[in-house]
């Protein structure tokens, strides 16, 4: 993080605002890339939309090499005007949009979620034979977690079956590749277990080497100390993951001549550690003896990991006279209760004073709500280490133009 960068910011710019480390994540990219290559040569990093749509994080992604994984025609859309052709695009989720035609008939890479989205495939194939397609299937995953996924197929059931049944009618239509994603179970006991299945759905689905195998995500990626420390057991490296699930691949296909593309879909562990969120501390009161910060920012815009860890923090001061507090809860703008950004930090603060949070970068930005207040800008270092703007501020236009306003009753 570039310190000196966030207090220039402070100083001359609105709060709250999010901060991207454009060094940090590219230096972060090439050591997951290389890492898994270093393992498996075919090897192809996709990147989450979802996960941070940001366009100047994507455009980062498609530099470097990266493929763009999407799961809606919104996210189509800004692949395609990033300038990402079709094949290097990845559509996946269990409801695809109206654009999923375009794609495919472009030579895009689908993964099929279920047996209704290849009824519609295929009639769309039927439309245009002379059009070949190619389509994955999303495996269906029991990696020994506390829940039931809801997505893909599941092995040996007749709605797979019936699935491949429908596509091999369909002359124009072939079953290339295979697709899975967990994001709930971040070990490499679980990394290998899924590896294991989707070799499985090889046995018993492909007579040859499939084109490509698609392992999803769900990897730890990298953390300061105070927050690795919060999940216990020790925190997988790149390189566990990839020896896990990519050398028992490799040996798998050892004796073909054709090796299948495997491609994971990173998209938290790419992004998570190089966004920052500034906001100020609007006011501070004890009630019930329960110390309160209120600020001007909100849970909102850490993401859901703020309420399941404690996100590592620094203080800029900018109080003469801060107080010594044995434990306050930072909150935030919004008339909501459960609006904590941190339990019981044990610091001196005052009003004033400036909170940075760290490792906001996946699952925030996307998925920050236009409740009372709109989102704010986000910056980034440009050239010779100028702050540039990455994203402006919303306005009451952003968020009321799309609305009908009542003329006359």
């Amino acid at each position: 993080m570039d310190n000196d960068m966030i207090v220039d910011l402070i100083e001359s710019c609105k709060t709250p605002f999010y901060y991207f480390d454009v060094e940090g994540f590219i230096e972060n990219y090439h050591d997951l890339n290389h890492t898994f290559q270093s393992i498996y040569k075919n090897y192809q990093l996709s990147y989450s939309y979802k996960t941070n749509y940001t366009p100047y994080i994507c455009e980062i992604v498609k530099q470097l090499g990266g493929y763009a994984e999407v799961v809606s025609d919104m996210e189509y859309l800004l692949a395609k005007k990033i300038g990402y052709e079709n094949c290097h695009i990845v559509y996946n989720g269990p409801a695809k949009g109206e654009l999923l035609e375009e794609h495919i008939l472009n030579g895009g890479i689908v993964n099929v979620d279920n047996y209704d989205e290849m009824i519609r495939i295929c009639k769309l194939a039927q439309k245009y034979p002379q059009i070949k397609i190619k389509l994955g299937l999303r495996i269906n995953m029991d990696v020994g977690g506390d829940f039931i996924s809801r997505f893909g197929f599941e092995l040996g059931k007749t709605e797979i079956s019936d699935a491949i049944r429908l596509a091999d009618n369909n002359e124009n239509v072939s079953i290339v590749g295979l697709h899975c994603h967990i994001s709930r179970a971040r070990g490499v006991g679980a990394w290998s277990a899924r590896t294991k299945t989707m070799l499985e759905a090889v046995k018993l689905y492909f007579d040859k080497v499939p084109e490509y195998i698609s392992l999803g995500s769900g990897m730890f990626g990298k953390m300061s100390e105070e927050l690795c420390s919060q999940f216990g057991a020790e925190v997988p490296s790149y390189r566990d993951y990839a020896e896990a699930v990519l050398q028992p691949i490799a040996e798998y296909f050892s004796e073909t001549e054709i090796k299948p593309m495997i491609l994971t879909e990173p998209g938290t562990t790419l992004v998570s550690r190089y966004v920052y969120f500034v906001t100020k501390v609007l006011n501070i009161k004890t009630i019930r003896g329960r110390n309160m910060a209120t600020t001007d920012g909100s849970f909102e815009n850490l993401g859901e990991i703020c309420g399941l860890k404690k996100l590592p923090l620094k203080i800029v001061r900018r109080s003469a006279n801060p107080k010594d507090y044995q434990g306050v809860d930072i909150m935030g703008y919004t008339c909501l209760e459960q609006d904590v950004m941190y339990k019981d930090l044990k610091c001196k603060l005052a009003s004033g004073d400036y909170l940075v949070f760290e490792n906001v970068g996946g699952y925030s930005i996307v998925s920050k709500p236009q409740f009372i207040k709109p989102n704010c800008a986000m910056y980034a270092t440009g050239f010779e280490g100028v702050p540039i703007q990455i994203m402006r501020e919303e306005t009451f236009e952003d968020v009321f133009s799309k609305f009908v306003f009542q003329q006359k009753l």
